[in-house]
C-alpha cells in the first residue's frame, strides 16, 4: 500500500467466503476505504493455500492480521 504511514489488513476465513479490512494511516488519520491495485481474485487464492497449508500442519486458524508501519518490521497474528 504505496503512500500512506502504515497499514493493517484484516482477514476472516469461513467455509466458502473470506471478509477482509483494509485499515491504512496517513498523517495519523485512518481510513478503510483506501484506494489499491490487489486482484481481489489472486488474493483470495492466496489465503485460501495459507488457510490449507495451516490445516495441514494442524493450525485451525479462524483469522488473521498482517501490519505494517513505515520504518518498521511486518507483524502477523493468527487467530484461533
Amino acid at each position: 500500500v504505496l503512500g500512506y504511514d502504515s497499514f493493517c489488513c484484516e482477514v476472516e476465513v469461513g467455509e466458502g467466503y473470506m471478509e477482509s479490512v483494509l485499515t491504512v494511516e496517513k498523517d495519523g488519520v485512518e481510513v478503510t476505504d483506501a484506494d489499491t491495485d490487489f486482484n481481489s481474485s489472486k488474493l483470495y487464492r492466496l489465503i485460501k493455500e495459507l488457510k490449507a497449508e495451516g490445516k495441514a500442519r494442524g493450525e485451525e486458524w479462524l483469522s488473521f492480521s498482517i501490519s505494517y508501519r513505515r520504518e518498521g518490521e511486518v507483524k502477523t497474528k493468527f487467530n484461533y
